[in-house]
């Protein structure tokens, strides 16, 4: 399984910062918030752990837990 990442929320952060910066024609600003993408980008993509395992079993019991509450 994938683990949990705020790496969107920050891209998107930086991406809004670069809009900005764009549209009033901020550039040491638009540089910083591209710089600050691809930094994002490199944390990223060199991080150690990227997954865990999880259990069949255990994967199994989530999948069937939502039925058992639904019909008595």
């Amino acid at each position: 399984m994938p683990k949990n990442t705020a790496t969107g929320f920050v891209t998107a952060f930086f991406a809004v910062v670069t809009g900005f910066a764009m549209i009033w024609h901020i550039w040491w600003m638009a540089a910083l918030g591209i710089f600050g993408a691809f930094v994002t980008f490199l944390v990223f993509a060199f991080r150690e752990k990227a997954e865990f395992q999880m259990l069949t079993e255990t994967v199994a019991r989530f999948d069937r837990a939502p039925l058992t509450e639904v019909v008595p």
